[in-house]
């Protein structure tokens, strides 16, 4: 048997001085699980938890799962069967239904009022890689169009936007009588994708470079200003309705940084972000200030495309 995971009380040394309502902790995926780091009571050591629900290991086969407000959502698909899965879990990861729709790429999704949004693109799973031994036996193919799909539950009314391929979602939301979707594209661009369910018409806008992003958590699902995030070795937030971006330049490409809230209003919270060995606790409303706080790791982590900001209440309702 197993023993119990639990909490390192390994500490950490901090520079600067961490929040008090900066409690919870950062966790990201890994070669093999996952790591982070557990913050609270004014100090800093390794989290040595169970893996969150929501934060699976970066795969094209498994979408990065997603929070309705009740109900976690995923999409799995299989390779070369021309299908994938929507997969339902309750909070605490039990799986609650698996309902399979037609899919050939890389599903992500997202949640937008009583949708769940499915992408469906690129990269494509090749057998005939997988035959010879690729290494990677997903491609690029660019006689495929991306589409969208939108589900209450059952099939997917499907939009078309083009080609391409999409990283991840970064936020959803429904207004009017549409759906705006606003997600990352390779090589490192976000986009904005608005459905008009009424005549099925796409309107993409471009917006400025970014390789990961995420928004605020209090506005996840609804309609977002500020979109946190990652491009190349840069932390950035972009402001949707001025178009203005503020960006902190760092020595080392980070992880996906994320948005602890820390006052009423939207964007007003802390970035926690792993960069190399340092975890940078930064202020969201002035990345070009001084660090709020740094905690000294004792080794360069890699970086991750996934990680998670879990509060000390999910961390207690977990053990």
């Amino acid at each position: 048997m197993a023993a119990p995971t639990r909490e390192a009380e390994v500490g950490l040394d901090v520079r600067g001085e961490l929040p008090a309502a900066l409690d919870g902790a950062y966790v990201q995926t890994a070669a093999r699980g996952v790591c982070g780091v557990r913050l609270g009571g004014g100090g800093a050591r390794w989290f040595r938890g169970p893996r969150p629900v929501g934060l699976v290991p970066a795969h094209p086969s498994v979408a990065r799962p997603v929070f309705d407000g009740n109900r976690w959502h995923t999409a799995m698909s299989h390779p070369g069967l021309g299908y994938a899965e929507h997969v339902v879990h309750d909070p605490g990861g039990t799986l609650k239904s698996a309902t399979p729709f037609p899919a050939k790429g890389t599903p992500v999704l997202a949640v937008a009022g009583r949708f769940v949004v499915v992408f469906d693109s690129g990269p494509y799973y090749s057998r005939a890689a997988a035959l010879v031994g690729a290494r990677d036996p997903y491609v690029h193919r660019d006689d495929l169009p991306v589409r969208i799909g939108l589900t209450d539950g059952g099939e997917p009314c499907w939009f078309e936007v083009g080609t391409g391929e999409v990283r991840h979602a970064v936020n959803a939301h429904t207004e009017l009588g549409r759906v705006v979707v606003d997600a990352v594209w390779e090589p490192g661009v976000l986009r904005r994708c608005t459905l008009d369910l009424a005549t099925g018409a796409v309107r993409t806008t471009t917006l400025p470079p970014l390789d990961i992003g995420g928004v605020d958590p209090r506005v996840a699902n609804r309609r977002h200003r500020f979109v946190f995030g990652t491009a190349g070795d840069s932390l950035v937030r972009y402001d949707v309705a001025l178009g203005h971006r503020s960006v902190r330049d760092l020595p080392t490409t980070p992880s996906q940084p994320v948005f602890v809230p820390r006052g009423r209003d939207e964007g007003d919270g802390w970035l926690v972000a792993l960069a190399g060995d340092r975890l940078l606790v930064l202020d969201a409303e002035d990345l070009a200030a001084r660090p709020v706080a740094e905690v000294a790791l004792p080794f360069a982590v890699p970086a991750s495309p996934r990680a998670q900001w879990v509060t000390a209440l999910e961390l207690h309702t977990a053990r």
